[in-house]
């Protein structure tokens, strides 16, 4: 008995990090079903915080004294952040008491340091090898969670956007937030189209190409349409940047081949037993039309003024209009504080989560002022330039998938959420932290090393 546990002990201990980080970043859908599925803690924000937290802690380096080298502009631009969110929030946050939760921001922002050390603390070679399978079983099983509780959940109808209801009653006037299990599937989906081109067992390689077939539903069930359009911008990516003449050839050696005919005939009978099947055809039509419609609204919205957009929010996109009308206003503002000469609000901003705007690029510079969004868009250059050195020249898979990860929170730092949140900046932070060029640098035993 000691020995299976000694065994087990062993085995954790060995991969607890790549199991602690990959749920910190991916376990959120699964702590969700839990929380509000399972009804183990309804609506508690408590739950959730236990759950983050001990996956972050999980992962807590054992030599705290040895850390290694991060993409040191890039870690001070964070640094930055922090010290500039703190003093806000302690000095300049006019919301206070009815909009800002001192004691949770402060919170938010004690799990952002403590992350950024933890991420200081790990080597790349304790997650290059197992961080991508993790992340790919814990996206699943997200998945498969949403999948079971849409399922049972009799309020449930097929178009609508599908995600675990943070209400009491589970009833669909109280269902939780889609982004949160889209960027989620979009996660595993990265993770599993990198592990699949690697991946030589055939039973492996089954399993993954499921799990990827799996989320990509998932994506669609969600109607996240940020994450639709990033998945999407995925794939092309992916697909140009591994275009090779030998690459060509042997894909089209293996479709014309007996495996590849044989897939050919499978796909095409299963697709013509769907479309003559008059219950799978209409779910088929339903969900295209509802795609279709919901990026023509959002489209639509995009190039309406604010006036018509308010007079106009029955037809078009709420989420996305409400967004135009809180960038028009704080444009709005901008102007006026030009004219006014009010450049200490320009410069310094209007305060600690002054005014909601759905844009976390836009509330930065609202908020915070040309300072804290300049820190911002500062950090997001230089990631994004790593991550085109990456994407067509990869360290490993596991860079490679933290290149294709942070186009997902590039895309919702425009269209979603607010800039303070202690999974944003994570991420910002975790992507920062191996931004580097290993091939130029070895691994030394020295304590601050890049490894």
């Amino acid at each position: 008995m000691f020995i299976y546990l000694d065994w087990l002990f062993n085995k954790f201990n060995k991969y607890r990090q790549s199991i602690g980080l990959s749920f910190f970043f991916g376990g959120l859908p699964l702590v969700y079903f839990l929380r509000d599925g399972l009804k183990l803690a309804r609506g508690s924000s408590a739950f959730t915080a236990v759950f983050a937290i001990l996956s972050l802690l999980i992962a807590f380096p054992l030599n705290p004294k040895k850390l290694y080298q991060s993409n040191i502009l890039g870690y001070l631009m964070c640094i930055f952040y922090a010290i500039i969110a703190l003093s806000y929030l302690a000095a300049y946050a006019p919301n206070r008491g009815w909009f800002t939760n001192t004691p949770i921001e402060v919170a938010n922002q004690l799990v952002f340091l403590t992350a950024m050390f933890i991420f200081a603390g790990t080597s790349i070679n304790s997650l290059k090898s197992t961080f991508l399978y993790f992340t790919l079983i814990i996206c699943t099983l997200g998945g498969i969670s949403l999948l079971y509780y849409t399922i049972r959940n009799p309020a449930y109808m097929f178009g609508m956007r599908a995600a675990i209801s943070f209400g009491d009653e589970g009833g669909m006037s109280s269902m939780g937030n889609p982004h949160i299990y889209a960027k989620s599937a979009y996660m595993g989906i990265v993770a599993g189209v990198i592990l699949f081109r690697s991946e030589k067992r055939i039973l492996w390689r089954a399993a993954i190409l499921s799990s990827v077939l799996l989320l990509i539903a998932i994506v669609g069930l969600c109607q996240a349409m940020a994450m639709v359009l990033i998945t999407g911008i995925f794939f092309f990516i992916y697909f140009i940047s591994n275009i090779k003449v030998n690459n060509i050839y042997k894909g089209l050696k293996w479709l014309m081949g007996w495996r590849g005919f044989i897939i050919f005939l499978v796909l095409a009978y299963i697709g013509y037993s769907l479309w003559n099947n008059a219950h799978y055809k209409g779910y088929f039509l339903v969900a295209v039309d509802i795609i279709g419609e919901r990026l023509g609204k959002i489209i639509t919205t995009f190039f309406t003024d604010s006036d018509s957009v308010a007079k106009v929010k029955s037809v078009i996109d709420d989420s996305a209009s409400t967004r135009v009308i809180n960038i028009t206003k704080v444009f709005t503002n901008l102007s006026k504080n030009v004219e006014n000469g009010n450049w200490f609000l320009i410069i310094f901003g209007h305060g600690y989560q002054e005014y909601y705007v759905d844009s976390p690029f836009i509330e930065m510079f609202h908020d915070l002022g040309i300072i804290g969004f300049s820190i911002f868009a500062t950090l997001h250059i230089i990631i994004l330039r790593w991550i085109w050195k990456e994407i067509f020249n990869p360290t490993c898979d596991f860079t490679l998938m933290l290149a294709y990860f942070f186009l997902a929170t590039f895309m919702q730092n425009f269209t979603f959420g607010m800039p303070y949140d202690y999974g944003r900046w994570c991420t910002l932070a975790f992507v920062a932290r191996f931004a580097l060029n290993y091939k130029k640098v070895p691994v030394t035993n020295i304590s601050i090393a890049k490894a």
